[in-house]
């Protein structure tokens, strides 16, 4: 068990410890630095506590913001150090656990380490909200390790065995729909911010010159929205629900926007000036994806199986896709206490529609597909 905790504690110090490269190199190559040693350590640490939806507090302003590549990096290192905690030997599945609880323990333990040191620098990490961003971050890394490694590794045959004991059977059918439904959700968010910022290229160019970043910084500056560029796909992902997503003062809905002033950071000046009527119609973004994670849920079955198994399949994945996109929104989700962004990310009511749009359609499909199985052969 002591094993399993270092592994979890070395993976969160193994990717502050890659995130120092970076951060120390800007600092030594930008000749308008004026930070000292610990302060850039307690940014690289801060950038850590940030990925896993830390609350980072400097002179008075508190900044939640995750940057989601930066999160899923995390949870890289967590994978490959969660399959480095299992011995090569057979398990019986109480020692699985204790070891499973040992390495997201010393994840969590390590957070913790880590803000008591980025407290040296000038910032404060408030210590109660690096304890279940952590603890995701690395239950995601063990699950992960355990879905790759089932069918590859014999010692860890028995936490496949463990895991599915559990997860009953209906379920773990859906579970491949509900994700592969998120995939094209994902792919139309994303399409639609490259649109955005296409379509606005140039007043994004504009506000990058005004703010005259240098070679350094602009490259810092391009870097950052880059790691960002989930966190807009998960707001587009919002905003296709029918709810508003917020920008600071900016809310922009379907049919009307309210304007705002926004601080100077390019990839905002990709937002639209303003909404028409017709954007209404990518509500049928989600209402598709649903349709289809209820068609594929059917095909996990075979075709004699039961209406109702169906769609309590269709059912479950759509219920998945539901709670995994809700946790990507809450990484997703930004504020800064003071200043013109005090929140960003979708409105309240898309937590309540996305489910509304996801499982009616997903259930309807999935009789329909019944339906033409059983009267088609």
């Amino acid at each position: 068990m002591p094993l399993a905790f270092g592994y979890g504690a070395l993976s969160a110090i193994g990717v502050v410890i890659a995130l120092m490269v970076p951060v120390f190199a800007a600092w030594t190559i930008d000749s308008q630095s004026s930070s000292s040693w610990n302060d850039t350590l307690g940014v690289t640490i801060d950038l850590w506590a940030l990925a896993h939806r830390g609350h980072v507090n400097v002179d008075g302003t508190s900044v939640v913001f995750s940057p989601l590549v930066l999160t899923f990096l995390c949870v890289l290192a967590a994978r490959f150090g969660a399959r480095a905690a299992f011995p090569d030997e057979r398990l019986h599945a109480r020692d699985l656990r204790l070891i499973l609880l040992a390495f997201i323990g010393g994840y969590v333990a390590a957070a913790q380490v880590l803000a008591v040191v980025a407290s040296l620098g000038a910032s404060h990490i408030s210590w109660w909200s690096l304890l279940l961003g952590p603890f995701v971050v690395a239950a995601a890394g063990v699950a992960w390790t355990a879905w790759h490694e089932r069918e590859h590794s014999p010692e860890l045959k028995a936490l496949d065995d463990l895991v599915l004991d559990a997860t009953p059977l209906l379920l773990q059918r859906s579970i491949r729909s509900g994700l592969r439904g998120l995939r094209w959700l994902a792919l139309a968010s994303l399409v639609l911010v490259v649109a955005l910022v296409a379509w606005h290229g140039g007043r994004v160019w504009t506000v990058h010159q005004q703010l005259n970043p240098g070679l350094v910084g602009g490259i810092l500056l391009v870097a950052a929205q880059l790691l960002a560029l989930p966190n807009l796909m998960a707001l587009g992902a919002g905003w296709f629900t029918g709810s508003s997503v917020h920008v600071g003062a900016v809310s922009i809905g379907h049919g009307a926007m309210t304007p705002g002033t926004l601080p100077m950071i390019p990839v905002l000046g990709a937002l639209p000036d303003g909404v028409g009527p017709w954007t209404w119609i990518f509500l049928l973004v989600p209402i598709a994806v649903g349709g289809w994670i209820g068609w594929d849920a059917v095909g996990a079955l075979t075709r004699l199986s039961s209406l109702r198994a169906k769609c309590t399949v269709a059912l479950c994945a759509a219920a998945l896709a539901t709670l995994v996109m809700w946790l990507v929104w809450w990484f997703a989700t930004a504020r800064v206490s003071t200043g013109l962004l005090d929140y960003v990310g979708p409105g309240w009511n898309a937590w309540v529609l996305l489910p509304v749009l996801f499982v009616p359609p997903a259930v309807a499909v999935a009789g329909v597909r019944h339906w033409v199985l059983n009267h088609t052969h």
